[in-house]
């Protein structure tokens, strides 16, 4: 057995036994001189990294294994208390009083200058950060967290669909996330992580498993800026960065003594108040410079999304015997949200114990990627473990949220309880024509679902008006494996033609993304696989413009493929395609416009293809393809696997041919492509993303269009902001059986400069840049450049200028979702 796993079956011993066994536990409240109960406040045995921190009555509860035993309560902002305790030999009550803090300064805030202390003192933290931060290279730890998530209020009905949270929330609460977990986690510096989850609990769920993270909860002010994910398109900067002096005024409030060593309380605030920075207070030791504590907010003054505002409290503690190196003993985070009507907020605390700072670690701890692994059986806890080993005690109403959820999980599991729920919510409706109807059959885990008339009715020259019919079922299998299957008709009322294609997708493994599929049908689609001009879109402008981008030919076809990963960061797939391939004309000038009638293009995707290149033709194509993500992180656990990132681009490698001399088929063609892409977090300056792409057909084939490279070009004003798009590039003029190079790169400013401009920065619009550059075959040289603005990473208008090298130029707006109408 590895070193890995016999340290986890020591910790394993020693929360299921030594503490239950051996230890006795002191509880209590811990209150202000004015009798109001203090959050979140440390409670740890001195000389040891055994502690806890008080929920949010205030409440404690640790175990003491060793007599005597000196006890502090520490929390920002008030005396240090301790307690010795001789002996338990029982669990004892002991509530406990903290005064405010001791000041040898008067209370009173110097104005800050050059001559407040306060500037001196955050110049010598600051120097001493990157040593801090460096203090030890490594180290482990036990990580206890617990999270709730509340939503308050939130609409009846969005866009006309009712919300009904009635199933996840507890309508008296608000609770929508109760949870807890205990893990263990090493960490090796700079930035190597691994945990392992050893115990997990979600309330009204004894199946699944906590989604709590400890290096989600890893923040360092010593860190020069904070990366709070999706609530920030650019990060805060710390109050100890380099640049802090730029963004922060430092002002002293109190110098304080703490068992010999002398702490300065200083205020940060905001030069100005619209910068990506924090506001509160941080608590500095003398002589090391090194944070003691930090009580600081964010709020929507620093450009957040969603979060109104967050406070995080963050208390150090020494972590050796020596009490030479300090580590953080507990951060608690709490947070209000508002968005879309939806209003609610946040708690989590995690709690730092048995730390261990010259660990052996085991070479291979920090390879593979694997940032984090659960247990198979962490779920797996009764309630007399977590009573043992829960350091901080609940409060009445998480309590009562157990025990309400808890107590009904067998009922809520059991079939008449989820027929009565599927007998709600399946109820059709005459909107459900409109909107499309699912039918949920949660006991045997099944769904079957049927497409909406609003996506069903669409207009192209060729089928004119034209109806279409999807229904699918999906399965979910023991072991999660799962299945789909779905059929889909169309009707075209002008060709009269009806098209239909069936499949079956079968996953395997969602842990290795496994999955085998066949299809087979007959379909009118368009000549770019990739749809760059979605039919909607293509309805609008033929019926209200008379201009038909879609261009379609038929294809009769069976395809079978397969696609999984091989080993962590690299995955594989094939696809097998036997087609019959016709080109189709159109059969009707319908519109809106010019009396119902409209001269139309013909359906040739550009003048320059030749007739040999669209004739009836048969094929027999493989299209193989690899990607690979190096050092790609994840989260392993027993049901799927997570994928986090990497700090390295992502590569591509594809190859496409056909052999006329199988089947007897006509089309003979080889190609190989690449691509490489990246998003590179710039700092406060945003983001910026690449994308690269190139190929080339070798040696002598027989080609067909529909085998062309094809290019996401757009006519239209709508824009999908894909990576692979060129926002005013005819459809298929590029198209080329040749070599062909492209690049896109963007850079999102994440509202740097509009966030200087009064009013416009309440909009919290993120500038950004885009270029583009295209060169295909014997075609000109394309180029194109962007300007626009975008909202919450989804809404989007750029004003884009496009240059040939033979000297075109135009210039268009475009506007839109992310992501949506689109190429696939």
């Amino acid at each position: 057995m590895s070193f890995r796993y016999i340290n986890l079956l020591l910790c394993l011993v020693f929360f299921t036994a030594g503490n239950s066994l051996n230890a006795q536990y002191l509880i209590g409240t811990v209150s202000d001189t004015r009798g109001h109960n203090i959050s979140y406040t440390n409670v740890y045995v001195e000389g040891t990294t055994n502690g806890t921190t008080t929920n949010e009555d205030g409440q404690y509860r640790i175990a003491i294994n060793v007599f005597p035993s000196t006890v502090v309560y520490k929390h920002l902002g008030y005396q240090t208390h301790r307690e010795v305790i001789l002996s338990l030999s029982e669990t004892k009550r002991l509530n406990v009083t903290l005064a405010p803090e001791k000041y040898t300064i008067t209370q009173v805030e110097i104005i800050a200058d050059d001559n407040d202390p306060a500037n001196q003192i955050m110049r010598n933290a600051i120097a001493k950060r990157k040593y801090h931060l460096q203090e030890f290279k490594e180290y482990s730890c036990d990580v206890y967290i617990k999270g709730v998530q509340r939503i308050t209020e939130y609409p009846k009905k969005i866009l006309g669909v009712k919300i009904d949270l009635s199933e996840i929330q507890d309508t008296a609460t608000g609770i929508v996330y109760l949870s807890e977990s205990v893990s263990r986690y090493n960490y090796k510096f700079p930035d190597k992580v691994n945990e392992e989850m050893i115990s997990s609990k979600v309330s009204g769920s004894n199946k699944a498993f906590s989604f709590n993270q400890a290096s989600g909860m890893d923040l360092s002010f010593y860190n020069s800026l904070i990366d709070f994910g999706d609530i920030s398109p650019r990060g805060f900067v710390s109050p100890l960065a380099s640049n802090a002096f730029f963004y922060y005024k430092f002002s002293q409030v109190t110098t304080y003594q703490e068992n010999g060593i002398t702490i300065n309380k200083v205020k940060v605030t905001p030069k100005r108040k619209h910068d990506p920075v924090f506001r509160g207070h941080i608590y500095i030791q003398d002589s090391t410079w090194r944070i003691h504590g930090a009580g600081l907010w964010i709020t929507k003054d620093s450009q957040i999304e969603i979060v109104d505002s967050m406070f995080i409290n963050q208390v150090y503690i020494p972590v050796n015997k020596e009490g030479t190196i300090w580590n953080r003993g507990s951060i608690a985070f709490h947070f209000g949200f508002s968005f879309m009507k939806f209003k609610g907020g946040g708690d989590f605390v995690a709690v730092y114990s048995n730390y261990n700072t010259t660990p052996a670690f085991e070479k291979k701890l920090f390879r593979g990627g694997e940032v984090m692994k659960v247990r198979k059986d962490s779920n797996k806890r009764d309630s007399i473990y977590w009573e043992n080993i829960r350091p901080v005690p609940l409060t009445k109403i998480e309590q009562n949220d157990y025990v309400k959820r808890d107590s009904i999980i067998t009922i809520k599991e059991s079939k008449t309880y989820l027929d009565s729920i599927d007998a709600k919510s399946n109820k059709f409706q005459l909107s459900n024509i409109l909107t499309g109807y699912t039918f949920n059959d949660r006991y045997n885990k099944s769904t079957y679902s049927f497409s909406s008339l609003l996506n069903s009715i669409q207009f192209n020259t060729v089928e004119g008006f034209s109806l279409a019919l999807t229904v699918e079922k999906t399965k979910e299998l023991k072991n999660k494996k799962s299945y789909e299957v779905y059929l889909s008709a169309r009707y075209g009322f002008s060709n009269r033609r009806l098209n239909g294609i069936g499949g079956l997708n079968y996953t395997y493994s969602k842990k290795k993304f496994a999955s085998i599929g066949v299809e087979l049908g007959s379909d009118l689609v368009q000549f770019n696989e990739q749809k760059p001009i979605a039919s909607m879109i293509n309805s609008l402008y033929s019926l209200f413009d008379g201009k038909n981008y879609m261009k379609l030919y038929k294809k009769d076809y069976l395809t079978i493929s397969s696609s999984r990963e091989l080993i962590n960061g690299l995955t594989g797939g094939i696809n097998i395609t036997y087609a019959q391939r016709e080109y189709v004309e159109n059969t009707t000038d319908y519109s809106f416009i010019n009396s119902g009638s409209v001269d139309y293009t013909s359906n040739v995707p550009f003048t320059g293809v030749s007739e040999p290149e669209l004739i009836k033709n048969t094929a027999l194509i493989t299209d193989i393809s690899l990607a690979f993500v190096p050092f790609q992180e994840y989260i392993s656990r027993p049901d799927i696997k997570y994928i986090l990132g990497s700090k390295y681009p992502e590569f591509s490698l594809n190859m496409k041919f056909a052999n006329s001399e199988l089947l007897g088929t006509d089309a003979d063609f080889f190609s190989l492509s690449a691509m490489i892409k990246d998003d590179m977090d710039v700092g406060l300056l945003g983001t910026f993303s690449y994308w690269i792409s190139g190929g080339k057909f070798i040696g002598s084939h027989t080609g067909f269009f529909a085998d062309y490279q094809h290019f996401n070009g757009n006519q239209t004003i709508i824009s999908s902001f894909a990576d692979s798009r060129f926002d005013l590039l005819e459809y298929y003029k590029y198209s080329t059986n040749d070599k062909y190079f492209s690049i896109a790169t963007s850079h999102s400013f994440g509202g740097f400069l509009l966030n200087k401009i009064p009013l416009i920065r309440k909009l919290k619009l993120n500038e950004v840049i885009s270029a583009r550059y295209l060169n295909a075959g014997d075609f000109d040289e394309h180029f194109e450049f962007g300007i626009g603005i975008e909202k919450l990473n989804i809404f989007r208008i750029d004003l884009v200028t496009s240059i040939k090298d033979n000297g075109d130029i135009s210039t268009g707006i475009v506007f839109g979702i992310k992501g949506l109408f689109g190429p696939e």
